[in-house]
């Protein structure tokens, strides 16, 4: 009579425990939803402009390093940051030390340069 008793425990611990684990894994992708919706974090493409100081600048790979400002429409503090560039952005004259004026396109954290010009 243990063996049946010591069965039925197992397989109700099994029982709960397969419970327990579809509630955190639902639970969780709850959580992965509502990230979606913060702003900047969704898949819906935004573009947006910013200002910052050229702080490298590679052209052979089309990168581009900013030291920029806060860039509130995508709820981005002030920092330094590299970024890929658009074929579409002349990177020719650009320099390390030269503020300029940026618009950027791209989803959740992926940017690209789209545009580059001098800053006023």
């Amino acid at each position: 009579m243990s063996h049946v008793c010591n069965t039925y425990r197992r397989f109700l611990v099994l029982v709960m425990l397969a419970g327990v684990l579809t509630t955190l894994l639902s639970s969780a992708d709850v959580c992965a939803q509502g990230m979606q919706r913060m702003p900047g974090m969704g898949d819906a493409k935004q573009e947006t402009t910013a200002t910052g100081m050229v702080t490298a600048v590679n052209t052979a790979d089309r990168k581009i390093t900013f030291n920029h400002g806060p860039i509130p429409e995508i709820k981005w503090p002030a920092m330094k940051m590299e970024f890929p560039v658009a074929p579409s952005a002349d990177l020719s004259k650009v320099k390390v030390g030269d503020r300029l004026r940026f618009t950027l396109s791209g989803s959740r954290n992926s940017y690209t340069v789209q545009s580059i010009g001098l800053a006023p």
